[in-house]
């Protein structure tokens, strides 16, 4: 019995000697190379950020300038097509005749040469 009793009690005494445990929460802190590397990142995304965004003030700009090249253009064809009209009505040999009779020129049907047309 001396053995039963000596194992009550090495038993006894082992659990006592249990400690709570205790929990403690562990801070991930980052390091000097993470903390650059994220400082990196960061900085790249705001980069590339900016150079999008210049990006589109670029296009923005060019399709202005597009637009109003377009009007000029649409302008300058209006005041051609008035031109050529006006061209058209100031070149009518009927006109030509009258203001060359009103200038004292006569029309000699000696050195006029007929045009023919080839087909």
């Amino acid at each position: 019995m001396s053995m039963i009793a000596r194992q009550i009690q090495h038993q006894e005494q082992l659990e006592p000697k249990r400690k709570k445990k205790i929990v403690r929460r562990v801070r991930h802190k980052l390091t000097l190379g993470e903390k650059s590397i994220i400082g990196i990142l960061i900085l790249s995304l705001f980069i590339v950020g900016a150079i999008i965004v210049n990006n589109y003030v670029e296009m923005y700009r060019m399709n202005q300038d597009i637009y109003q090249l377009e009007q000029v253009v649409a302008e300058q064809s209006e005041i051609n097509g008035g031109l050529y009209l006006q061209v058209l009505e100031l070149s009518n040999p009927d006109r030509i005749l009258q203001l060359a009779k009103e200038s004292g020129m006569g029309l000699n049907e000696e050195n006029v040469n007929p045009i023919q047309q080839q087909n």
